[in-house]
């Protein structure tokens, strides 16, 4: 019996946090860990299974959009196991916080880690998706020791403030659907040309979407790798071994799904990658192999198709776009449409490289399309072109309620009330259900008090806030 508890109380270990004491499982992610320097504030904590404060740590600073502190932790348990690493995940929501605010916030729960944990401050890195992205690569500013940044999808860059004294490694993650893989590519190239030490790594995904726990597992190698060959982690040949073996493992499950060139490139990364290590040989020979496979060209053909086709639509729609909205050519809202909804087709066909593309490009214009809605509105543009880029982002983004929002109250206060009934309906065929925002519309509230407007709600919803039964 005194065996077993000795056992039980083995997983966990205590420590003091803001003067009280927390129990903080080994083996798992512990949530909810209070940021003293910003009340409210919290992250999660992943330590590995053999954890001892007796020895320094590795630690990844993680940083998710939507402050999924141990979501996103569970994401890196497989890697901080396999590798030695601590986890700290923030649960600060970035897109619901001005951005000073937000990098108080991550470097105060930095401090607070680095001064609570055993932590070896020479293996620091942060990682992040989308806007935790940029969050987790504006960070080496404020801490100048930071070892690495791995960013998915996204990242921020500022040269003049960039020091190249105290360089790191830069890890691009970027699915294979996110209109952001250039941009990566870009920021990649940029910390080459810096002799940064860079990695890139694809996933099967689109934007706002974190990689799964085994592309993450092998993008983290990446930092594993490279502080083994600075010296400052042990060069253990076996554990090498095994980290090599795992990436290897992922690139033959892509050749045995049959994605060939998808394989390749992931061989031809990894021979840069484990140059140091003694495996050039046998990674060479399994590109020869793949080189072989009678689909490879085809694969390898395809992909470069369907990327300069892809550069050369980009290229299109932005000129495209700055004309129409110059002219507030309503006439084109159709042809915008019909690109959707060909591009819509591609997404669902087999041809992998085709389908990618048509992810990346409806994702571009929704980006373009949204980038111009907002600075349209923040200006003094004439009431045609602000409803202009409204109604065009109804044809791109049909399920995005802040465009039929934005045409029903200038169309209201031009005195088209037609207009604005039209897209309060449209508005609610999407599915849209959310009553009491209906009533909320700016510059509508005389038209929300009309029979034709709570009629159109009550035939979608069931109800409305100011029907009565002698509206028809």
């Amino acid at each position: 019996m005194k065996k077993l508890l000795l056992t039980v109380f083995a997983v966990f270990i205590l420590v003091n946090l803001n003067a009280q004491e927390f129990r903080i499982v080994k083996g798992g992610v512990t949530d909810s860990l209070p940021v003293s320097a910003v009340p409210g504030e919290s992250y999660a904590l992943y330590v590995p299974r053999d954890y001892t404060p007796e020895k320094e740590w590795p630690i990844v600073f993680v940083f998710d959009p939507q402050g999924r502190g141990a979501n996103t932790a569970n994401l890196f348990r497989w890697a901080a196991e396999d590798q030695q690493y601590i986890i700290a995940s923030s649960n600060i929501k970035l897109k619901e916080k001005p951005i000073d605010t937000i990098i108080n916030t991550a470097t105060s729960m930095m401090n607070e880690v680095l001064q609570t944990f055993p932590v070896d401050l020479e293996l620091v890195y942060t990682a992040g998706m989308g806007e935790g992205a940029q969050v987790g690569s504006a960070l080496p500013l404020i801490y100048k020791n930071m070892a690495g940044v791995l960013a998915v999808g996204n990242s921020f860059v500022n040269p003049n403030y960039l020091d190249k004294n105290h360089p790191y490694m830069f890890i691009g993650v970027a699915g294979n659907k996110d209109y952001m893989v250039y941009e990566m590519e870009d920021y990649l190239r940029f910390y080459d040309d810096l002799d940064f030490p860079t990695d890139i790594y694809y996933f099967d995904g689109k934007e706002d979407e974190w990689p799964n726990g085994p592309v993450i597992s092998n993008a983290l190698t990446g930092f594993t790798l490279e502080a083994i060959k600075k010296g400052k982690r042990p060069r253990d040949e076996e554990f090498i071994q095994r980290l090599f073996e795992n990436e290897m493992e992922y690139a033959e499950t892509l050749r045995r799904t049959r994605e060939y060139y998808a394989a390749y490139q992931k061989l031809d990364r990894m021979q840069e990658k484990y140059e140091d290590f003694g495996f050039e040989e046998s990674i060479e020979d399994k590109k020869k192999e793949i080189k072989k496979t009678s689909n490879y060209r085809s694969q390898k053909n395809d992909f470069r198709q369907a990327v300069a086709f892809e550069r050369e639509q980009q290229r299109e729609y932005e000129y495209l776009l700055g004309s129409d909205i110059l002219s507030a050519n309503f006439e084109n809202i159709g042809w915008w449409a019909y690109q959707v909804d060909e591009l819509e087709k591609l997404k669902k066909g087999e041809a992998e490289a085709k389908s990618n593309m048509a992810y990346r490009l409806l994702g571009y214009l929704d980006f373009v399309t949204k980038r111009e809605f907002d600075e349209i509105m923040k200006s003094s543009a004439p009431v045609d072109i602000k409803i202009f880029i409204s109604v065009l982002r109804t044809a791109i983004a049909k399920d995005d309620p802040e465009a039929y929002f934005k045409i029903i109250s200038l169309a209201t206060l031009d005195g088209d009330q037609e207009t604005a009934l039209l897209y309060l309906e449209d508005l609610l065929k999407t599915g849209y259900s959310d009553m009491e925002s209906l009533y909320n519309i700016e510059g509508a509230l005389e038209l929300q008090f009309t029979p034709e407007y709570n009629a159109i709600v009550k035939k979608y919803l069931g109800e409305s806030k100011f029907f009565n039964e002698k509206v028809n």
